[in-house]
């Protein structure tokens, strides 16, 4: 990315061609670019449709003068004028609003001290922790396109934007919830390595917004805006008030997508894995090779989501430390209660005390989270957030101890067996497996997230019943658990029955 305080990505002339090809640009068009930058956009409009009004905006003065070879280009600060009022035209063919708006978050913004910013705000209204873990954080560009949509709604207009695909999503989701006037949209993928140097999914959005139409909300996704005749390869959008992935793969599905009868968990959170994380020679060893001897109670068998999903849940490679049994405990009494552990931790108080994150700053000395009760159920089910597929396992006891999952799993905690066993068939099951491919997008960092899972209502999925008994049965016995048929077959019975979103066990 960029490290300047425009996200300063200039449109190459050919892509810039070819998107506007894509759009179709009608001969009268009343053309608008804002954050113009040199003016890309313009100069191809001017080759493409010699007879369009060409306008663009940019703050840099610089650019304001170039992209005047292509139409007539203003200062201005697009975060604080507004483009319906504050553009005139002299003609009144169809309004199209183009460009590439920058590529650059809020937040980076404020760490370069940039007086570039939008007016400060809680832009989309996030609460309480959202907004301090980032949910008040936004997309400089995803910022421009509703503004955008917004100040133009009361009038019909084609937008194209080039974009990140999430911030594609975001503004789909968002005029859904909203009500903007979108009449339609598709994304173009694009190669955004091979024009920008940068390392993400884009694409070229267009959305098309008509005040007398029928709103929809659903996006065609094409694979590659230079395709002869760009393939189509799904829609996603919003569904009954619900973001989807797959709009058409989800409409076998569709009833489990509610409330999940179990209360996904997040694995252990401590950001100093030099001193948390311990080698198993089998005895807790440092990476360095020091062997570690410490209190048993605080330290268990440690998966990670790479183990998680290539099959390793079983295999006895680190321990972790976890000095507290549930989040916000005190650790103070560690040092009578567990003195080999307590000097462990103070020999490394420079690393801990010093950790970033300022979720530990009101937090007893040595915190960690993401841990609790569940922490120490004997069985859980586990999935990685980071993986393109969804694998579900069984994760059972290693050397007597349960295990702890890290910060990039999530994870269901089991008192019994057979249970674990049970409910892990059925998140492997194919109906499970389609439902979460047509929630999720692979492109995001975390694709597998908690929200999802928290959309997996076990109870409503067109099971195979005895192939899911039999691969319950299955799992338990390569986990050396104990599997009680009867019991199995019992709780699909009270998960199929259950009437308030809650799980019931016999």
């Amino acid at each position: 990315m960029p490290n300047n305080e425009f996200g300063d990505f200039q449109t190459p002339l050919p892509l810039a061609l070819r998107c506007l090809e894509v759009l179709g640009l009608p001969a009268d068009a009343r053309v608008l670019e804002p954050t113009c930058g040199r003016g890309a956009f313009l100069q191809a409009a001017a080759a493409v449709s010699p007879g369009s009004e060409r306008v663009g905006v940019d703050l840099h003065p610089a650019y304001v003068a170039q992209a005047s070879a292509w139409g007539r280009a203003q200062q201005g600060n697009v975060f604080t004028m507004s483009l319906a009022r504050g553009v005139t035209w002299s003609t009144d063919g169809p309004l199209l609003v183009v460009g590439n708006p920058p590529w650059v978050t809020s937040a980076e913004l404020a760490r370069m001290e940039s007086g570039n910013l939008p007016p400060k705000a809680n832009f989309k209204g996030a609460r309480g922790v959202d907004a301090i873990l980032g949910g008040s954080n936004f997309d400089v560009g995803e910022y421009v396109v509703l503004k955008v949509l917004g100040e133009h709604r009361t009038e019909p207009f084609t937008l194209g934007m080039l974009c990140k695909t999430q911030v594609a999503r975001n503004v789909i989701e968002y005029a859904a919830a909203a009500g903007l006037p979108v009449h339609g949209s598709e994304l173009y993928r694009i190669d955004a390595m091979r024009w920008f140097g940068a390392g993400v999914d884009a694409g070229w959005l267009v959305i098309h917004v008509d005040p007398a139409a029928e709103p929809a909300y659903t996006t065609a996704l094409h694979a590659d805006l230079f395709a002869p005749d760009p393939e189509l390869v799904t829609r996603f959008g919003v569904v009954d008030g619900r973001m989807v992935a797959d709009v058409d793969r989800y409409a076998a599905v569709h009833a489990a997508d509610g409330r999940c009868p179990y209360e996904w968990r997040s694995g252990l959170k401590h950001d100093a894995a030099g001193v948390f994380e311990l080698v198993a020679t089998p005895d807790p060893t440092t990476r360095a090779g020091e062997r570690i001897d410490l209190e048993p109670d605080y330290v268990l068998p440690l998966v990670k989501s790479t183990d998680v999903f290539r099959g390793r849940h079983r295999e006895l490679s680190r321990w972790v430390i976890v000095p507290q049994r549930t989040l916000g405990a005190e650790t103070a009494t560690l040092e009578h209660r567990a003195p080999r552990l307590w000097a462990y931790l103070t020999s490394h108080a420079e690393a801990l005390d010093g950790r970033r994150s300022s979720i530990y700053r009101t937090r007893p000395r040595f915190s960690v989270f993401g841990h609790g009760d569940y922490t120490y159920a004997p069985y859980k089910v586990a999935v990685s957030g980071l993986h393109k597929t969804p694998v579900f396992r069984l994760v059972a006891p290693i050397e007597g101890r349960p295990v702890v999952l890290d910060d990039t799993c999530y994870l269901l905690p089991f008192d019994d067996g057979t249970e674990a066993a049970t409910v892990t068939a059925v998140l492997g099951s194919e109906p499970c497996v389609a439902l979460i491919e047509s929630l999720v997008f692979w492109d995001s960092k975390r694709p597998v997230t908690k929200r999802l899972l928290a959309r997996l209502d076990l109870g409503r999925l067109p099971l195979d019943r005895e192939a899911v008994l039999a691969d319950a049965a299955a799992l338990a016995g390569e986990a050396g658990i104990a599997y009680d048929a009867e019991r199995a077959a019992a709780l699909l019975d009270g998960l199929a029955a259950r009437p308030d979103g809650v799980a019931s066990t016999p």
